[in-house]
């Protein structure tokens, strides 16, 4: 294998990383986009967004831990 081939095969696979990433970013997010569904990953005690949260998960954790 020469320089030029290896440095063509080197961007063919950048490029094809950065697309695929780009791609799964852009389908999950819009998986997630009809507001039914919460978008963070942790639970409703991290979350910045819990005091005006309206998901059943949110509301349950406002009444136990007495959050308005």
């Amino acid at each position: 294998m020469n320089r030029r081939r290896f440095l063509h095969n080197i961007g063919r696979g950048t490029i094809l990383s950065v697309l695929a990433i780009f791609s799964g970013t852009m389908i999950f997010r819009n998986l997630n986009s009809n507001g039914d569904s919460c978008d963070f990953d942790f639970v409703c005690r991290n979350c910045k967004k819990v005091k005006g949260c309206r998901l059943p998960d949110g509301i349950d954790y406002k009444k136990k831990n007495s959050i308005q």
